[in-house]
């Protein structure tokens, strides 16, 4: 039976506007580039994507790293009743060593002059923020009432951060010209009564959209007390990682 993976992992994908008017001899300043070159996205769009699963138990120590390919595909757009438009996405699954393909889930894109958002499991972020410039923050999960759900509050108080802008980069084996990295959160904990680790960050390149994507999220909990209530030793972990790498473009 397939395991799929149990997070809330997100894929993401940009496009460009540019005008330049003259009028007699004298021309007008170009408008700014906003950085949409880092989202296209269209009907038909599809990106193929290696995907590393590891998932951690804490009820024996047991670690479970799947490793799959994972095919993303804008099957149809709509507009919703705001008047955007929404982009259904449909990814599906393989696992290396099998030659079937299993549909994983389906997610949405919207987007917005200012903004991009991504739905998926009813939890809708906003992964990327327009103009792109270098030192830009945002509150990604704004939309996400994580302290109402104790399974969503390590989706609190996290800062999208544009950290390198227009940067070349290369990815196994693939070339870019330029990239965005924005970091969305890396916090954590090492104490003798809990620990934790969340990360997250993503990597968008020109023409490309997303071409990387690490998440990791566990957090260890106390495993036996003595007589006076302290903590003698943690758990192993409990919680996942999960590391997206662009295969190719279609």
């Amino acid at each position: 039976m397939l395991r799929k993976p149990s997070s809330c992992f997100f894929l993401m994908f940009i496009g460009l506007v540019f005008f330049l008017s003259a009028c007699h001899k004298s021309t007008s300043p170009a408008s700014p580039d906003m950085g949409y070159a880092y989202f296209p996205i269209y009907t038909g769009m599809e990106r193929h994507y290696w995907l590393d699963s590891i998932v951690y138990h804490d009820f024996d120590g047991s670690v479970d790293t799947i490793h799959y390919e994972a095919w993303d595909r804008i099957d149809t757009s709509y507009v919703d009743n705001s008047g955007q438009m929404v982009f259904r996405v449909l990814r599906e699954l393989r696992p290396l060593n099998d030659s079937t393909w299993y549909r994983d889930q389906a997610f949405t894109l919207t987007w917005l002059p200012q903004r991009v958002e991504w739905q998926v499991n009813n939890l809708r972020f906003i992964p990327l923020i327009f103009p792109i410039q270098q030192g830009a923050q945002w509150d990604g999960n704004a939309y996400i009432e994580a302290n109402l759900n104790p399974d969503l509050q390590y989706l609190n108080g996290w800062t999208y951060t544009y950290v390198q802008v227009n940067r070349p980069g290369s990815l196994s084996g693939q070339v870019f010209d330029s990239t965005v990295t924005v970091s969305e959160v890396d916090d954590s904990l090492q104490s003798s009564t809990y620990a934790f680790r969340t990360l997250s960050l993503a990597q968008y390149a020109k023409g490309v959209g997303l071409v990387y994507r690490h998440f990791i999220h566990w957090e260890q909990q106390c495993a036996s007390y003595d007589a006076q209530a302290n903590c003698l030793s943690l758990k192993p972990r409990n919680g996942v990682e999960m590391i997206l790498r662009l295969k190719d473009t279609l």
